[in-house]
């Protein structure tokens, strides 16, 4: 995502002289950065409010790319493989299994973070359980009960699963820029203008 503050540097420089002009490109370049700094600061904050329990690694996945004064863009993003699974959080929709079905716990155990722990070893953990289909339904159940003789769904496999919008991550940097550009370019064009005599 990218934030443009043009018009509002256009107003704030609008009575400067000259040699006061010289200094905007700096101050601007401050500013953007100031600005996508507290936006990642937000993102993460607002991400431990509305994810269930996300990971840090989840939470170092907003990151940051600075301007300069030649570049007046600074940009607030999610790096790709965290994006794969944070989009549906953001933007809502389907996600449907590629070459193998979604596992979505029903009885597994869950890490901290809601997660089944060491999933990518794969979602068998016990000697009692196993991967079926009983009753039209899909998924890794378990043996429980004297003998083995009932059975528990663990872990359930779906074709597709429904997200609906819980991080709304474009009004959190939105917001950032609103309420604070007038504070931190104020701040950083006192300063380069200070310099500038």
């Amino acid at each position: 995502m990218q934030i443009s503050i043009t018009s509002d540097i256009d107003r704030a420089i609008k009575n400067l002289s000259k040699v006061q002009h010289k200094q905007i490109p700096f101050a601007a370049s401050q500013t953007l950065n100031d600005l996508a700094i507290d936006s990642q600061k937000a993102l993460k904050a607002q991400a431990v409010k509305k994810l269930d329990r996300p990971t840090k690694q989840t939470l170092n996945a907003f990151k940051v790319k600075r301007s300069s004064k030649n570049n007046l863009v600074s940009e607030v993003f999610i790096v790709d493989w965290a994006w794969k699974y944070l989009k549906y959080q953001i933007q809502g929709g389907i996600r449907r299994a590629s070459n193998k079905q979604i596992g979505v716990p029903v009885n597994a155990r869950l890490n901290k973070h809601g997660n089944i722990p060491g999933r990518r070893k794969g979602l068998v953990k016990k000697k009692k359980q196993f991967i079926a289909t009983i009753k039209g339904i899909s998924g890794v159940w378990e043996r429980v009960g004297r003998g083995g003789k009932q059975l528990k769904l663990v872990v359930a496999f779906e074709d597709k699963v429904e997200y609906s919008k819980r991080f709304e991550f474009h009004k959190v940097v939105q917001g950032v820029v609103k309420n604070k550009f007038n504070k931190h370019f104020s701040k950083r064009l006192g300063a380069a203008l200070a310099s500038a005599f």
